[in-house]
């Protein structure tokens, strides 16, 4: 029997450093090229990955003193481009010959067995779909750009994706997967949005889950017969969002189906310490989610929870799913859905507040730029999520620094002055506070 892959740092990078040397160089052949791509490539990830800017700047004086610097022993770069040099080259780069990277990591996690941590309702995977807006500017703009405009005629021109993530209501870390960019498409004259995205991600990325059984989350942006068809058609399940303004038709049968009695419920009770709070759940099956025919039956469910002592409600929402919803199973479906919140917390507003500054302007380009350096961004978030789950020494680390950006100044100030020959090298040291390869007083 095969030993599960061991997932560190030095694996991760590999699939990178591979994925790298299959792009084929959109360079002119030249005497003058003294950069690799990959150097190119791995110079910008080692941006996101150390969240420091000047980390190239403190390689490359590190290499003017004594000739080596972490660049090189920890990344594989064999030259430190300059910015101008590494934005002109990640220009000409298609993100989406990144997306393997995104596609292997998950493999290697789910014939590892670590998804088994992620499953639910009977070995579902929840995949929850969401767009985020990662560049904004009234001054530049490219062929790339979405466009809004303002009532002062100004216009605005932005980049935004859909960013999916695996996420389970009991796990506290989401999982990258690679994302669809929200951009003008060939031959269409209207605008792309969120949900044209959406339905070219899950053609493109289904058969990376092979017979794996998925659930789809979102908004209720989603939660329209079109993607849920689609979804079903591509063999995955479905728990959208659904609000009543947005399905007029849905909810005047659901009312229907109240006045008559059929509305199936279900109550339970929750206790934390002096707060009692009451779970109300509404749910039925089999009905259709428009009047537009042929119209998709679905299934419906609602939770209201509120406060015993004091009768507020709390919390409530209500989703659309093809699960068969009964007393046993309408709460894990109401779990899962609600889960998705996840998207927001645990993977946009970690890229945008700690330390990723997914919405900083690292460069914009008049091509590819920006999706390729954001591909990079969330690779680096990748990597350090599947450390901080399955890496022990990582997990050491960070539980004895206390906090994320404690974490990162640390590895600033130790890369800024000292040599390491190993990212495992580097973790051992911040552990063990044993000597490095080269001190500052070495020769």
């Amino acid at each position: 029997m095969m030993e599960p892959l061991v997932l560190n740092f030095g694996l991760l990078l590999g699939y990178l450093q591979q994925s790298i040397e299959r792009i084929p160089d959109p360079r002119q052949a030249s005497n003058a090229t003294r950069y690799r791509l990959g150097d190119a490539i791995l110079a910008a990830f080692s941006v996101f990955f150390m969240q420091c800017e000047s980390f190239l700047e403190h390689q490359r004086q590190m290499q003017s003193r004594r000739g080596q610097d972490n660049a090189q022993t920890l990344f594989g770069l064999e030259r430190i481009p300059s910015v101008p040099q590494i934005r002109n080259i990640l220009d000409q780069i298609g993100a989406q010959q990144l997306f393997g990277v995104f596609e292997r990591v998950y493999r290697a996690l789910q014939q590892g067995g670590y998804l088994k941590a992620y499953q639910c309702l009977g070995g579902h995977l929840l995949v929850a779909l969401d767009g985020t807006q990662y560049f904004s500017s009234q001054k530049v703009g490219c062929d790339e750009c979405s466009t809004r405009t303002h009532q002062n005629g100004r216009v605005t021109s932005f980049h935004s994706a859909i960013l999916p993530v695996i996420v389970a209501p009991t796990q506290a870390q989401v999982i990258a997967l690679a994302p669809e960019f929200i951009r003008p498409q060939d031959g269409c004259h209207k605008q792309d949005c969120e949900l044209e995205a959406a339905k070219r991600w899950l053609p493109a990325h289904a058969k990376q889950f092979d017979r794996q059984p998925i659930t789809l989350l979102g908004d209720d942006l989603y939660s329209h017969q079109p993607l849920c068809q689609q979804s079903l058609e591509l063999g995955m399940n479905f728990i959208f969002t659904a609000l009543p303004a947005s399905h007029p038709a849905l909810y005047e049968r659901l009312h229907v189906l109240e006045v008559l009695g059929a509305m199936q419920r279900l109550e339970t009770r929750q206790n934390q310490g002096k707060t009692h709070t009451r779970y109300r759940y509404r749910y039925t099956n089999l009905v259709p989610i428009r009047d537009a025919q042929p119209a998709l039956l679905i299934n419906w469910c609602e939770l209201t929870v509120t406060d015993e002592r004091t009768g507020q409600v709390l919390y409530h929402n209500a989703w659309i799913t093809h699960h068969r919803l009964s007393d046993d199973t309408v709460a894990p479906v109401v779990a899962a859905g609600r889960s998705r919140w996840k998207t927001e917390n645990e993977n946009h507003n970690v890229l945008k507040t700690q330390g990723y500054h997914l919405e900083h302007n690292f460069g914009h380009g008049q091509a590819h730029l920006s999706s390729c350096l954001l591909t990079l961004n969330l690779l680096a978030f990748l990597f350090h999520t599947v450390l901080q789950l399955l890496d022990p020494a990582y997990q050491q680390i960070r539980q004895q620094r206390g906090t994320r950006r404690g974490f990162f100044q640390d590895l600033l100030c130790l890369t800024k002055y000292l040599l390491f020959e190993s990212w495992q090298h580097l973790i051992d040291f911040m552990l063990a506070d044993s000597d490095p390869i080269l001190t500052p007083n070495s020769s």
